[in-house]
């Protein structure tokens, strides 16, 4: 009863730090979407099946690009500014469970995640006619749930630095970086042989595969066991720095 009065108190705050950052989380959502309107205007005289799976895969890519822009950044910062606030540990000190503290910032985030879906979504179909049958839309949002899901351990792990300032600037690198590689803004098949194979095997492609998959001869259960290793490797990675910082200290 205890408990669940505590993540009720802690949720209604989260929810309400959502609505005071509105700011960065309609940036969040509404680059992706300007990047896909401006893809798919270039596009739009062009009826053909070939180019519309096109922008239906454009549609998906700019989705992932968002749900990475909240696992890299929203989830990182927020982390690191509680420990510098020292909000987290005044916490801590009250008798609130450290897990329930963590199930709160994942339930947020996981919202924002299931806001961008959806309103990628409704701009893809209403505004540029991406069509898709009900099973394939919800089938699609929800692999991208659950890839966000995975990918906040990358979150975790970047959150693990102490300068909010220096976590912003590997961030940012890294975001584009993989989004790149990853194959969200230029398709992968047009890459070099080479950078094919590389890109095949980054955490970004894997995240977008898991709904692209599903337009594909045979569904790619690889990028699930491959998202799944790297968040293992991330969550491990965070957890020994942490204990490595503590025992620092």
């Amino acid at each position: 009863m205890i408990i669940m009065k505590q993540f009720k108190a802690m949720m209604k705050y989260e929810l309400i730090d959502v609505k005071n950052r509105k700011g960065i989380f309609i940036m969040s959502i509404l680059m992706p979407v300007i990047f896909f309107l401006i893809f798919s205007s270039l596009n739009e005289k062009d009826a053909s099946a070939e180019t519309q799976q096109l922008i239906r895969d454009y549609l998906l890519s700019m989705t992932t690009f968002s749900l990475t822009s909240f696992a890299m950044f929203t989830f990182p910062l927020e982390m690191i500014n509680d420990k510098k606030e020292g909000w987290s540990k005044t916490l801590f000190r009250a008798p609130l469970s450290p897990i329930l503290y963590y199930v709160c910032k994942v339930l947020k985030i996981m919202v924002m995640f299931m806001l961008s879906i959806i309103i990628v979504f409704l701009v893809g179909h209403f505004i540029k006619g991406v069509n898709m049958t009900a099973f394939e839309w919800m089938i699609s949002g929800l692999s991208l749930l659950f890839g966000g899901m995975i990918y906040l351990t990358f979150g975790l792990l970047l959150s693990q630095f102490n300068d909010a300032q220096r976590m912003s600037t590997v961030s940012n690198i890294l975001y584009l970086g993989l989004a790149m590689l990853g194959g969200l803004w230029f398709p992968v098949f047009l890459f070099p042989d080479w950078l094919k194979q590389i890109a095949y095997l980054s955490p970004t492609y894997n995240f977008k595969n898991l709904a692209a998959g599903l337009f594909s001869d045979s569904y790619p259960y690889q990028s699930i066991l491959i998202l799944i290793v790297y968040g293992l490797i991330f969550t491990l990675a965070a957890l020994w720095l942490r204990n490595k910082s503590e025992v620092m200290k």
